[in-house]
């Protein structure tokens, strides 16, 4: 091999003293430079924010001005004779209360009276003079024009804004910039409608900043603001540097009455602490600059002498290693550093024969085993990373191992993060005897990947170096996290399920107890009003989407809190604010803009909503009972017009009556607590009786008479439902078996009896067996039996269904459409189900009489269902009137307070024994 030619002997050394000096010497420089910038930037910045404090105090001077002066206009504004004066007018007022020394002892140059049409009544302006002279009208034009307070005084007056508002700012008038206050005027008891307006002006330049200068750290003025010559407002605030960088100046702009940019204050202050600090870091520059300078010469020269013959000696003994001449040892003689060198290269060339080979033989396995593990393979020596295959360049997304090659071990392990891995950290762990870790790696697209990481010490150049092993977790990790977000979210809308929702809830209260917070989370509890008939309409698919529409929307409406699904159609809100009016702020927005139609797959689709507002009380001292007081909440807040119920004290109450009926409705029904009432229905052509209808009621030991209204919604809700129809079922059949029996042996027709079943009724399978039993066991003819069932229950109808009500009709028993005319689509439920019998609802009957348009509806309901072959009940019949317009359009029965209330078996059985219109009962 041909060697070429080494440098000459003096080379080396020379370079490596001139280097050595020049570095020293660049470093000084550079650290001085440096030091010099960053002191003169916090300096400046320093004084930058001095001079915008000051900026910023002779702008809350002017604001204390403008509201003191609106506040001391009350008393003037609430006395008797200025509301005198601006209601019926006041020719003396003038000379009784305004002159010159009341006007200079109030602070005011002006004082105007403003009648309720906005009207000036009376005027008046401190003169040079020393005395008061009327409003000059170029005075009086300025200040009622769109620039001064016109436009505000215009909308009090035809009631764009509360005549009980009031303000103060600033105004521009002949040049000055005057301070304005605009206060209502009513009389001393505060009681009387505001009767016109008090005007105070005052000159704002007369007294600032003049008058503030002992308190103004910096000098101030106050300009009228000029859009031509300021392009661009959002500059401000601005600091700027003037009179040759001697001082520094802030401008901010002043928003004048009618909110629009009016004034420029300015305050300026001299730059004495940067300039001063410019001269002593210049100076202690320059000199250690000089300092470094001349050590570095001298560290240059001696090292030039010194060191330089050594390095001749070192560079004759490489030249021979290179040029092979193992023979040739080199001169180890002296004690110091270069002849350790000269020792261990001569050690060196003895062994290097030997020792080649071996290593050649290891390395070659090594390799194969390396690259082919199916393992990230990284090896780290002093925090770099000195080898790597190609399977960590996949995991990492690396181009292959050898990119890794040389970088330290931070860029793919950070320091930061839910699991780091340090070299310190690795290192600790290996002396510890710990092996495997969980940790997240940097990738070349700067993600995370989860890993699996095992380390095993080795030696590598005579040093502690470090295998890792990686195996890449991302699939699995993946997969933990599905099941994490399946167990904790809603699958549908993809927000918090009701467990994990509870579960924040009650953090957040612990939260703000323990922290002494004061604030505490309120709750937003959202019910989707009659969601089970949109469902039904539009099929499964289509209601998961419209659910994931009203997500949307709710989180649009309240961009503060934590939304979860709480049950099929119920959503609840955590919010966390400081103020308690906030909730009912949001609960507003939300069912204003959930009853907008939502567009979802093409389809227009209308909701309407109910929100419960909790806010956390003694009342509602657990997240259990925040939830179970939000649920009541929505169902009192269907019976209000907004459709918002705050949980107060009231609706605590009612609760607790809620709560004591739903821990006694299963044994009411079962102990028979809950029994039928009867309210008989009379044939229109005789007005007689011809059959009852059955109506659930409950006298509870506590709480009295309870409401169908509130308790068979919750049998519902609770699925007793069920339960408590067959009860009423059993009940009415036993009624009307034993009233036949009794009119029979009277020689009198028999009665028909109408039962109520809901929805869930119908999908039970005992339906069809338990009517069978009831007929058979009280011997009563089907077609006494009439079912009614609602408009809602058919919509969205099952196969199931509409099974149970054919089976029903081929048994003989009758149906009957309750309520009709309330519910989607009435006329396709005449047409498209086997019913009998028509119940027009009371909303037709209460119609007649007041409008022509209600009793022609009625007049088509009937022939309409005449011609399907069906009878007519017309219900809610209060009135003489009402009585006569149905028995002249032929319906066949009636039902109402007119004839009967619901009445008890033993005031049915006297009402259906005797004579009808000579036993009516009216409790």
């Amino acid at each position: 091999m041909r060697i070429k030619d080494l440098t000459p002997v003096n080379r080396l050394s020379t370079l490596t003293a001139l280097l050595f000096g020049v570095g020293l010497f660049a470093i000084s420089a550079i650290c001085l430079f440096s030091a010099r910038y960053f002191f003169l930037m916090n300096l400046n910045d320093i004084e930058q924010q001095q001079i915008l404090q000051h900026n910023s105090e002779a702008e809350s001077v002017i604001n204390i001005l403008v509201q003191s002066q609106g506040k001391r206009a009350y008393d003037w504004a609430t006395w008797d004779e200025s509301y005198q004066l601006v209601t019926v007018g006041d020719d003396a007022y003038r000379d009784r209360n305004l002159y010159y020394e009341g006007m200079k002892t109030l602070d005011l140059d002006m004082m105007v009276f403003i009648d309720h049409q906005g009207e000036i009544v009376e005027s008046v302006m401190a003169s040079a003079a020393h005395q008061l002279d009327d409003l000059p009208v170029s005075l009086r034009n300025q200040l009622m024009s769109d620039d001064g307070i016109g436009t505000f005084v215009d909308a009090l007056v035809i009631g764009n804004v509360p005549d009980s508002d009031e303000r103060a700012g600033l105004i521009v008038m002949d040049g000055d910039i005057w301070i304005i206050s605009v206060t209502p005027i009513r009389d001393s008891l505060g009681e009387s409608p505001v009767g016109g307006w008090l005007v105070w002006g005052r000159y704002l330049s007369t007294v600032f900043p003049s008058h503030y200068e002992s308190i103004l750290a910096a000098k101030s003025s106050l300009s009228v603001f000029s859009p031509e010559k300021v392009k661009d407002i959002t500059v401000f605030p601005l600091v700027q540097v003037e009179d040759s960088g001697q001082s520094l100046t802030a401008c901010r702009l002043l928003d004048g009455f009618n909110g629009k940019p009016l004034a420029v204050l300015k305050s300026a202050q001299e730059r004495t602490v940067f300039l001063e600090g410019n001269k002593l870091i210049t100076w202690l520059a320059l000199s250690i600059l000089s300092a470094s300078v001349v050590i570095g010469l001298i560290t240059m020269l001696v090292f030039r002498l010194k060191v330089g013959v050594r390095f001749t000696e070192l560079e004759k003994g490489l030249e021979a290693v290179v040029k092979g001449q193992y023979k040739t040892r080199m001169n180890v003689e002296g004690n110091d550093e270069f002849s350790m060198v000269g020792e261990v290269i001569n050690q060196i060339l003895a062994k290097s024969s030997h020792t080649y080979s071996a290593l050649n033989d290891v390395a070659e396995k090594f390799e194969a085993l390396y690259k082919n593990s199916n393992l990230g393979l990284l090896m780290i020596l002093d925090d770099k990373v000195i080898d790597a295959n190609d399977t960590i360049a996949r995991i990492l997304r690396y181009p292959s191992g050898a990119v890794l090659i040389g970088q330290p071990l931070l860029n793919l392990c950070p320091e930061l993060g839910s699991k780091p891995c340090t070299i310190e950290m690795l290192y600790r762990a290996a002396e510890k005897g710990e092996r495997h870790f969980d940790v997240e790696m940097l990738a070349a697209d700067a993600s995370l990947i989860p890993c699996k990481l095992e380390i095993t010490p080795i030696k590598q150049q005579n040093s502690d170096a470090l295998m890792l092993s990686i195996k890449d977790q991302s699939q699995q990790k993946e997969q933990e996290g599905l099941i994490e977000q399946l167990e904790k979210h809603d699958p549908v809308t993809g927000v918090m399920n009701r467990s994990t929702l509870f579960e924040e809830l009650a953090e957040q209260m612990k939260v703000s107890e323990k922290n002494d917070i004061l604030f505490s989370p309120s709750l937003l509890y959202i019910r989707i009003e009659r969601f089970n008939i949109v469902a039904g309409a539009f099929g499964h698919h289509m209601a998961e989407q419209i659910l994931v529409a009203a997500t949307s929307e709710l989180k649009q409406i309240v961009d503060i809190g934590t939304l979860g699904r709480v049950s099929e159609s119920e959503f609840a809100f955590i919010l966390n604010t400081n103020s308690r009016f906030a909730p009912y702020r949001y609960a507003r927005a939300i069912v204003s803009a959930l009853e907008q139609p939502l567009m979802v797959e093409g389809l227009e689709v209308r909701l309407s909503v109910s929100v419960g507002v909790v806010l956390k009380t003694k009342m509602t001292p657990t997240p259990e009972a925040m939830m179970n007081a939000g649920e009541y909440s929505t169902y009192r807040a269907g019976y209000e017009k907004s459709r918002i119920q705050l949980f107060n004290e009231k609706i605590g109450e009612q609760f607790k009556s809620h709560i004591v009926i739903q821990r006694d409705m299963a044994r009411a029904i079962r102990d028979g607590d809950i029994y039928p009432k009867f309210q008989p229905l009379v044939k229109a052509a005789d007005e007689q009786i011809c059959g009852f209808e059955a109506l659930a009621r409950w006298h509870h030991p506590e709480l009295g008479e309870v409401s169908p209204a509130q308790f068979i919604p919750m049998a519902e809700s609770r699925e007793l439902i069920i339960a408590l129809g067959c009860v009423i079922l059993e009940k009415s059949c036993e009624f009307l078996a034993k009233v036949n029996r009794m009119r029979q042996e009277c020689g009198l027709g028999l009665l028909t009896m109408h039962v109520n079943l809901s929805s869930p009724h119908f999908s039970d399978p005992e339906l069809l067996p338990t009517v069978k039993s009831c007929l058979k066991r009280y011997d009563i003819r089907p077609d006494m039996l009439t079912i009614e069932i609602t408009e809602s229950m058919l919509i969205g109808s099952t196969h199931h269904v509409i099974h149970h009500m054919q089976s029903l009709k081929s048994m003989g028993v009758k149906l009957a459409l309750d309520d009709f005319g309330t519910g989607y689509s009435a006329l396709n439920s005449l047409c498209e189900f086997p019913l009998d019998v028509v119940k027009i609802d009371q909303s037709f009957v209460k119609r007649i009489g007041i409008d022509h348009q209600g009793e022609i509806l009625m007049s088509n309901i009937v022939r309409m269902s005449k011609a399907l072959g069906l009878s007519t009940v017309a219900e809610g019949v209060e009135t003489e009137g009402q009585k006569l317009a149905l028995q002249a359009l032929k319906i066949e029965e009636l039902q109402g307070f007119y004839f009967y209330q619901p009445m008890s078996q033993q005031e049915c059985l006297q009402a259906a024994l005797g004579s009808p219109l000579a036993s009516k009962w009216v409790s």
